[in-house]
């Protein structure tokens, strides 16, 4: 267990599915379990559904679905006592990359304020839905639970050093070099 043993951890993803989200929900169940949550929540970056990540450029072109967003991101960090950073590692194109760098810099502020414990999957904020893909070329010997327990990290947005490197990639939050035990 890495994290808290009791609580509810808030999982951020990019936006809302036209589907169920079944794959992912189960996924962030896990990455809860694995943290020692006893419950979790899932929110988004951006109001606005789609059926893949990559529409945001089109749908994210104004501040609307970003400003929509921040009420639910705003209730659900309230109720964190732990958040997990799952909105992916690529940022849109065009004008909604630009409102993307806004909203994920809000957001990470917002976490640092709230002072709750906040992991990303491997060195970034990984969507569920690549998950696999990460554990299975870093942990290639161990059962997707197990490479996910391992592939759990911690992120400090503390450091200064955090921020500098978020201002020169613009979106992704970097982690810290020590696993917690």
């Amino acid at each position: 267990m890495l994290g808290a043993s009791t609580g509810t951890l808030v999982a951020v993803l990019a936006n809302p599915p036209l589907t169920d989200g079944t794959r992912t929900l189960r996924r962030v169940q896990l990455a809860a379990q694995l943290l020692g949550f006893a419950g979790q929540r899932v929110t988004n970056l951006f109001a606005l559904p789609s059926h893949a990540t990559g529409a945001i450029a089109h749908l994210g072109q104004t501040e609307d679905g970003w400003a929509e967003a921040r009420t639910a991101l705003t209730e659900q960090l309230a109720a964190a006592d732990g958040v997990l950073l799952a909105y992916g590692c690529t940022a849109p194109v065009g004008e909604a990359r630009h409102h993307f760098r806004r909203q994920v810099d809000w957001l990470l502020s917002r976490t640092v304020a709230a002072e709750v414990p906040t992991w990303c999957v491997g060195d970034g904020p990984r969507h569920p839905s690549r998950w696999q893909r990460w554990t299975s070329r870093t942990h290639a010997d161990l059962a997707f639970p197990e490479a996910l327990r391992e592939s759990l990290t911690r992120v400090d947005l503390t450091h200064p050093w955090v921020a500098e490197t978020r201002r020169r990639h613009g979106s992704a939050a970097t982690t810290t070099t020590e696993k917690d035990d």
